[in-house]
């Protein structure tokens, strides 16, 4: 079986003004079989999501998990949690059998499922104490304490001394993930004990002087005779009693507290190779012979202290290991959020959560199998940024941040990720924050892009006389009359082409003039820094003709449009340092721009992502 749903009712972030209301939850949440990674920025409610489960379901490791005043959304008195499991084969079933609830499938079979609650209350500010149920109904039944025990999950906490955690000493996490394994149900006669018995016999033994036979030592290993003699000489003047050594406790849960776990030959091991230790320690009970309960595994911030490659390592195990268990993690990795297939992913923001799966987003097939190759650790953080500006290549990444700089708008301080698609494929891209039906992400998304892009497939593009008209570059070459009668030009299309894609969040900023690098050189604000290094880089003293040559001459320059940029950049970095009140132009006059000015665009698609 799986956790297929998840619902939460006023917990932490995910809640709502006025009384609880059970047919509308904060959160409605699916998850698939195997992997399901939780993306998005801080405090956007990844942690909480997995907190919850861990609440209601608890751990094989018996962390101890309290409710506290924090855990109610806001002044709330009252929250939920919901869990709900389906695909309950006839050996989990038998665990469940008085709390599961049958639902006709497409097939028109019963098919069960099996739904768990925790429902907790406060009044006068204390917390008012909770059983978890499950049922058929809302108010569900008591489960045993045998049913509570076949859905423990596992838990691997988020920033964890792995190091400490692997150590011996009292209550380690080793030995509370050995203990509750089936490896050590014999608590009273297992093998262990025995061992240590004949060890601890052995180590007493030295310090009287014999082996555990009772045979005296040779002399060379007397040594630790004496040093009892010594101390029981004290000890009998103090209390009329002697020592006893011992090395193992006699009892299991001791016998595990002092093991240490290590790489075969490893010493001096640094944080990275004990994190590793730790996540496979942990996941130990998701591989347990003969378990009839959950095997569910959640991870918070796997990629704690791993170098990218070996990030790629764990996560790509975990995915082939996911066949036979459910896997809910967490990570702040565009390393990973890249290697994860997309409807893998879940994005978490401000209070909501966004499953990527296929058929509640915009995208289509073949856009998750063009994403799944295109989108690289670069573009991948996207999933993490508060506001997004897609862009089509280098020379714009360079400088819409410098340009944002420069009208007071920090990207950085924003959230806002500038990506590089490196193609027109934008769109793509931006259908990921896209939804089929409500609640939409609000994450703003900002596509700047030149108007020479092509026109989309779907748009059918005809002459006068009904044919196609379309260059050998799939562009249109002169006025055309679309399927209702209408001329219109190739511009003017190629924007409405675009607008009618966009929606609420995302939004298409059109170059007014043919190129950025057009709109540089016709713009107010930003001619007097464009044309001093185009002049320095094209080393030409004819600049008469200027406005029609320059263009054309960076066509296809790919390396001169970055360089350009790259320099653009710098000096109006260099300019803002110098003059950080910007009462020089162009900085004055950007943060002034008029609506007429070429590089409008831009200045609105810098506003749009950042929320200015």
């Amino acid at each position: 079986m799986f956790l297929t749903n998840l619902k939460l009712w006023n917990f932490r972030i995910f809640g709502s003004a006025g009384s609880l209301d059970i047919q509308k939850p904060d959160l409605n949440l699916d998850f698939s079989k195997g992997v399901n990674v939780l993306i998005g920025e801080n405090d956007s409610g990844k942690t909480a999501i997995i907190d919850a489960i861990k609440m209601v379901l608890k751990t094989h490791s018996a962390e101890w998990i309290k409710v506290e005043d924090e855990d109610f959304f806001r002044d709330a008195d009252r929250f939920r949690i919901e869990c709900r499991f389906k695909d309950i084969n006839d050996d989990e079933a038998k665990y469940f059998t008085e709390w599961i609830d049958w639902v006709v499938n497409d097939k028109k079979l019963g098919e069960p499922y099996l739904t768990v609650y925790y429902d907790v209350s406060r009044r006068d500010s204390k917390i008012m104490p909770s059983d978890i149920k499950a049922g058929i109904d809302d108010a569900g039944h008591i489960l045993n304490a045998e049913a509570k025990e076949m859905l423990r999950t596992t838990y691997l906490r988020p920033l964890r001394d792995a190091k400490s955690e692997l150590s011996p000493k009292r209550n380690s996490r080793l030995s509370q993930i050995l203990y509750a394994h089936a490896a050590f149900d014999d608590k009273k006669n297992h093998r262990l004990m025995s061992l240590a018995k004949i060890l601890n016999k052995e180590i007493s033994g030295y310090f009287k002087g014999e082996d555990a036979s009772g045979v005296a030592l040779p002399a060379a290993d007397l040594l630790g005779k004496g040093v009892k003699e010594v101390i029981d000489m004290y000890l009998n003047q103090f209390s009329k009693r002697n020592t006893e050594f011992e090395m193992t406790p006699a009892d299991l849960k001791g016998i595990l507290e002092s093991l240490n776990l290590l790489f075969e030959d490893g010493y001096n091991l640094g944080l990275g190779s004990h994190n590793l230790l730790c996540i496979a320690s942990e996941l130990l009970h998701l591989k347990k012979d003969n378990w009839d309960g959950l095997r569910l595994g959640l991870i918070e911030e796997i990629e704690a202290h791993l170098h990218p490659q070996v990030q790629l390592q764990v996560v790509e195990t975990l995915k082939k290991e996911s066949q036979d268990m459910q896997l809910i993690f967490t990570t702040h990795s565009p390393n990973i959020g890249s290697k994860i297939l997309l409807e893998n992913l879940i994005i978490c923001h401000k209070g909501r959560a966004f499953p990527l799966t296929k058929g509640m987003t915009k995208l289509d097939k073949d856009d998750y199998q063009f994403l799944e190759i295109f989108l690289d650790t670069t573009k991948a953080n996207l999933f993490f940024a508060k506001g997004i500006i897609l862009v089509e290549g280098w020379a714009e990444e360079l400088l819409i941040p410098a340009i944002a700089k420069a009208i007071g708008i920090d990207l950085t301080e924003c959230g806002v990720a500038v990506i590089n698609v490196g193609s027109t494929a934008y769109l793509r891209f931006s259908k990921v924050f896209q939804r089929e039906n409500p609640p939409l992400i609000d994450i703003p998304v900002a596509i700047v892009t030149d108007v020479d892009i092509r026109t989309y497939e779907k748009e059918i593009v005809l002459d006068k006389a009904g044919k196609v008209v379309l260059d050998k570059d799939g562009k249109v070459t002169y006025d055309y009359v679309l399927r209702d009668g209408s001329t219109v030009k190739a511009e003017t299309l190629a924007k409405k082409t675009k607008i009618d894609e966009s929606s609420d969040n995302v939004q298409y900023f059109i170059a007014e003039n043919w190129t950025l690098e057009y709109c540089l050189l016709n713009s107010t604000c930003m001619r007097p820094v464009f044309e001093p290094i185009i002049k320095a880089i094209h080393n030409r003293t004819d600049w008469m003709d200027m406005e029609k040559g320059v263009a054309k001459m960076l066509i296809n320059k790919t390396a001169n449009k970055t360089e350009i940029a790259y320099r653009m950049a710098k000096t109006l970095l260099s300019a803002l340092e110098l003059d950080p009140g910007r009462t020089k132009a162009p900085l004055l006059a950007i943060n002034g721009i008029g609506a007429g000015d070429t590089i409008d665009y831009i200045i609105k698609a810098i506003k749009h992502a950042s929320g200015n």
